[in-house]
């Protein structure tokens, strides 16, 4: 398809059939699982210090560009919604996992329950924050593409991947970590600003394969979707 004959109408576009939108939807909620299950342990890099969830998380960013860059942030909207449930129901399956009581031929109970049970105030502010991170990622990534006419991709990413992690790593931090006093107030400042750092470096090394993937898609979506007039509301799920 010729690139003039694309689709921009956002409501125009939830009205056709997307090839690829459930496949790569998947493979973002499987990092995002990922980057959650294992974000209490963290490492040093240099004079930083990060969550090992972030080998993965920063994917979800990328992801969430490619899904408004394309299909717009009302099919975004619904991918969010879609990972914040899949992501409460896996907390709490998890959790009952952990209260099964286990063979006494299985000696790991407990390192068990230190990975997968996780409390409910880590839960509360990963999906929080995660919500947060991920509407404030669309939202900029929208505006300012209506505002730049589609230009300057790698601006857009990246000043968006800023934004989402700010938001969305001060919530976690600071809940999950602050309130309860697992770390001091120097190494959550740490682990937040080094959070976001890294993720923005990532986010520019990992353009020129942004732009492939959002050229692919938009040629064989017929779709590359600005959102004018839409509802911004984060909590309105209509297409």
């Amino acid at each position: 398809m010729n690139v003039n004959n694309l689709i921009t109408d956002p409501v125009l576009a939830g009205k056709r059939h997307f090839k690829y939108l459930d496949i790569i939807g998947m493979v973002w909620i499987s990092c995002l699982m990922l980057s959650t299950f294992t974000a209490s342990k963290i490492f040093d890099l240099g004079s930083f210090q990060l969550s090992v969830g972030v080998l993965v998380y920063p994917f979800t960013y990328i992801f969430a560009d490619v899904f408004t860059e394309v299909y717009g942030y009302r099919q975004t909207r619904r991918i969010v919604w879609t990972g914040l449930v899949m992501l409460f129901f896996a907390s709490l399956v998890l959790r009952a996992m952990v209260g099964v009581p286990p063979s006494r031929d299985y000696p790991e109970q407990q390192a068990f329950a230190t990975i997968f049970g996780q409390s409910s105030l880590l839960t509360l502010a990963t999906m929080a924050c995660f919500f947060c991170g991920e509407v404030s990622n669309s939202y900029v990534l929208a505006k300012m593409k209506i505002k730049t006419e589609g230009k300057w991709l790698w601006l857009r990413a990246t000043l968006s991947t800023i934004a989402g992690q700010l938001v969305d790593n001060f919530i976690f931090y600071l809940v999950a970590f602050g309130f309860n006093g697992t770390f001091p107030a120097a190494t959550l400042v740490n682990l937040w600003l080094s959070t976001v750092a890294f993720c923005a470096i990532y986010e520019l090394v990992m353009t020129p394969l942004t732009y492939k993937i959002c050229g692919f898609l938009k040629l064989a979506e017929g779709l590359d979707v600005y959102d004018r007039g839409t509802n911004f509301n984060p909590f309105v799920l209509r297409r």
